[in-house]
């Protein structure tokens, strides 16, 4: 039984175009059937020839430092679902059809009895301790939820060029991988695979499909570690900053306060910054977090910009104010290790609510200095109805 969406979208993968320009996915399409699961069935693939990749990824993320690495690609899956052209696909307006998959069943039972059995593997996996079908479990849940955000998104006809393209894309990528493995350049090893992804999906879907999903497969650059070389430098410089910033501030406080290198010493009562303490976990994470605020938000281009370039400066000032707090808290309690470890691991719990609060403040202040004009619908999936969208105008 083929099925067709009561709500249209638009060929070129925009929401909120006119009526006349909209088309309708169907599973009776012969095209659009094969172009899903072309590109599904290409991923999985992508995904088996980089296991080694990912294999060799994983013990990173088991690290503090990058521990977010797991749950980066359910964020990029969100950003996919969020800026999908044809949200109405799996929230039908009243009384419309639901989409469906292969005609055969709805589409939100696909996905929960695929997502379902994956996560079941995945817990399997952790509790028995096997890596491997803890990772097959982790891959499935991801590839289950990206064919659920697909069912009933537009696939147009794809022209030569792009298909060339997105070959070309692919190849340089395998390219890469073979370089990097000669070299043993494992970060251009990972980085190859979101360059094969992008590939897969001009290949499959042209620019269109480019449009919406690709800045989905682009978050996936931070479930990765920062190369070696640039990590040191940067947690070093990080790590310094913090100690100078947070002896000015305790100065302005009129706190005795003496530095010796990253070492802050508060009335006698040593502070080490040390590399934990840099930032540098606080900036990967909330950047990345940043990132996808600036992504999801309908809000001006210029607002989305500030949200990226604020990133940075409010990850350090987090830091920093927890450095301080934590000397101050040291001060009025000088005694007792016990105390002073409850100190350090609670101000660093309050870092990323902090900085989701300053997020917030900033949001707000944007919105009441920029506004989008009123009267024109932009439609409702993420930024997918902001390509092409009305200028907005101050206030």
């Amino acid at each position: 039984m083929a099925s067709n969406f009561a709500s249209p979208v638009s060929p070129i993968g925009l929401a909120g175009a006119r009526p006349e320009e909209r088309a309708t996915f169907s599973w009776s399409d012969t095209y659009q059937r094969y172009s899903y699961f072309a590109l599904v069935g290409l991923v999985a693939l992508l995904v088996y020839s980089y296991w080694n990749m990912l294999a060799l990824t994983a013990p990173f993320w088991d690290n503090a430092q990058y521990s977010h690495g797991y749950l980066v690609p359910f964020i990029a899956l969100y950003v996919m679902w969020a800026m999908r052209p044809n949200p109405e696909a799996q929230e039908p307006p009243e009384g419309a059809q639901e989409a469906t998959f292969l005609g055969l069943m709805p589409a939100f039972q696909f996905w929960t009895v695929t997502a379902g059995a994956s996560l079941a593997a995945l817990v399997a996996g952790y509790f028995l301790k096997i890596p491997l079908l803890q990772g097959v479990g982790l891959a499935a849940v991801c590839l289950s939820t990206m064919a659920y955000v697909l069912i009933g998104q537009p696939f147009q006809r794809v022209s030569a060029a792009e298909r060339w393209i997105g070959l070309a894309m692919l190849l340089a990528a395998y390219g890469a991988r073979l370089w990097a493995s000669s070299i043993y350049m494992d970060p251009l090893d990972r980085y190859s695979f979101l360059l094969a992804m992008l590939g897969v999906f001009v290949m499959v879907g042209g620019w269109g499909l480019l449009k919406w999903a690709g800045p989905a497969v682009g978050f996936l650059f931070f479930m990765y570690p920062l190369p070696s070389a640039f990590e040191q430098s940067f947690l070093l410089y990080l790590q310094k900053l913090a100690a100078v910033a947070s002896e000015v501030v305790l100065t302005i406080l009129s706190q005795p306060v003496v530095r010796q290198g990253n070492k802050i010493i508060v009335d006698g009562i040593p502070l080490e910054v040390a590399e934990a303490c840099s930032g540098l976990r606080m900036v990967t994470i909330f950047g990345g977090f940043a990132v996808a605020v600036a992504l999801l938000i309908k809000r001006p281009w210029w607002d989305r910009v500030i949200i990226l370039l604020s990133a940075l400066p409010i990850a350090l000032i987090v830091n920093i104010t927890r450095i301080v707090a934590t000397a101050l808290l040291y001060r009025l309690f000088p005694e007792g290790e016990t105390i002073h470890q409850l100190i350090h691991d609670y101000a660093g719990l309050a870092m990323m609510p902090i900085a989701m609060g300053l997020l917030y403040l900033e949001l707000k202040i944007l919105s009441s200095l920029t506004q989008e004009e009123g009267g024109i619908e932009h439609g409702h999936g993420g930024l997918a109805g902001q390509f092409g969208a009305p200028p907005v105008r101050g206030t």
